[in-house]
C-alpha cells in the first residue's frame, strides 16, 4: 500500500516549508514472521518496522545500522483471577498470588529488563494522574500463610490460560511457576494460540491477557473494573472484580480536572485495586521505534501511531 503527500496542506514545519516532508509512504507486507522484516531491514530493502516484537528487539539492539529508540508505555500483561468462582472469592488467596511474583526476575526473563515494574493496579507510571507507590516484595512465605489462613490445601492447582503467540507472557507465566512453589501454587499453562485465547479470555478462571496503552488511568479503569447502571460487571470486565468504595472514588476522579487533586483520588483507587483487586500486573512494557538513521525526527509512539508530517530523509545519515 502506498500514500502520496498531499499538496498544498495547511501546516509549515518549523523551517516555515510546507508539511509533510516525505513525497510518501509506502507499506510493505513480509507476513507474520518479524525474522523477514529484520532481513529486509539489515539489508536496506525497508526503512522501519511497524510494531517491533521483543524478540526483534533483542536482534537489533546493538545493530549500529540502524536506531532503536524505546519508549515507556501503560501496555501491558495484566493476570487475572474470576472473583465469582472458588477459590478466588477469597481475597487471601488473590494476594497470595501477586505475593509470589518475583517482579525483577519476571520483567528480566519475559522482557529483557525493557520496563518498568508494576503494582497489580491498572495505573502506569507514564499516566500523569499516577500515585507513585512502593513496588510489593516477592514474598513466598507470606502467600504460603495467608493460604494457610484461608484454609486452602495445597498444593493449589491453578490452570493459567496463555496465548503462545504472546511469547513474553509465555515465559511470564513459566518464571511464575517456578517462583510460586514454595507457596503452595502448582501452575499449570493452559496454551493455546492467540486467536483461541481471544475466544475465551473473558470466560477464562485465571488468564493472562494483553492491554494496549491508553493515555489516562481514567480512561481504562473503567473499561474493566466497574459495573454497568443495573450492576453487572462491564463487557470486559473479564475479572468480575466489582467494589463500591473504587467506583465511587473513580467516578469522582473522572470528573476531577485539577490534575494534583485527581492524583490524590487515584491513591486511594491505587490502594483499593492493590488490596483487594482482582490483578496481577508484574511490569509494564516499554517498545521501540526501530528504523534506518536515515530518517530525521522520527520519534516513538507508545501506540504506534505514524505521525511522520515533519520526518524527512537525509542520504548522508544512512548507514
Amino acid at each position: 500500500m502506498k500514500v502520496s503527500k498531499r499538496e498544498g496542506y495547511w501546516q509549515n514545519g518549523a523551517d516555515g516549508k510546507p508539511l509533510p516532508y516525505l513525497d510518501g509512504i509506502e507499506y510493505i507486507d513480509l507476513g507474520n514472521d518479524q525474522t523477514a522484516y529484520v532481513a529486509a531491514l539489515q539489508a536496506g530493502q525497508i526503512d522501519t518496522i511497524y510494531d517491533p516484537t521483543v524478540e526483534t528487539f533483542q536482534t537489533l539492539r546493538n545493530d549500529k545500522k540502524v536506531v532503536v529508540e524505546p519508549i515507556a508505555t501503560s501496555q501491558v500483561r495484566v493476570l487475572r483471577v474470576r472473583v465469582d468462582q472458588d477459590p478466588w472469592k477469597d481475597n487471601k488467596v488473590r494476594q497470595a498470588l501477586k505475593m509470589t511474583q518475583n517482579r525483577q526476575s519476571i520483567l528480566d526473563k519475559a522482557y529483557f529488563s525493557q520496563g518498568v515494574l508494576g503494582h497489580d493496579m491498572h495505573v502506569s507510571p507514564v499516566h500523569p494522574d499516577y500515585a507513585p507507590v512502593d513496588v510489593p516484595k516477592y514474598d513466598p512465605e507470606g502467600a504460603k500463610k495467608l493460604l494457610e489462613e484461608a484454609g486452602v490445601k495445597t498444593p493449589l492447582d491453578v490452570k493459567i490460560s496463555v496465548g503462545t503467540g504472546w511469547t513474553d507472557i509465555v515465559a511470564y507465566i513459566e518464571t511464575l511457576k517456578e517462583d510460586a512453589k514454595p507457596a503452595g501454587f502448582n501452575i499449570i499453562l493452559d496454551t493455546m494460540p492467540n486467536a483461541s485465547y481471544w475466544d475465551k479470555w473473558t470466560e477464562t478462571t485465571v488468564g493472562v491477557t494483553p492491554w494496549t496503552h491508553r493515555p489516562l488511568a481514567v480512561m481504562v479503569l473503567p473499561l474493566a473494573y466497574i459495573a454497568d447502571k443495573d450492576g453487572k460487571p462491564v463487557p470486559w470486565n473479564e475479572s468480575r472484580w466489582v467494589d463500591q468504595e473504587f467506583s465511587d472514588l473513580l467516578k469522582k476522579a473522572q470528573g476531577t480536572l485539577d490534575l494534583e487533586a485527581r492524583k490524590a483520588i487515584m491513591k486511594d483507587i491505587e490502594r483499593i485495586q492493590m488490596e483487594r483487586g482482582s490483578i496481577a500486573i508484574s511490569w509494564w512494557q516499554s517498545v521501540w521505534n526501530i528504523y534506518s538513521p536515515a530518517f530525521q525526527n522520527l520519534k516513538a509512539h507508545p501506540t504506534h501511531y505514524h505521525i511522520w508530517r515533519e520526518v524527512w530523509y537525509d542520504p548522508d545519515k544512512k548507514a
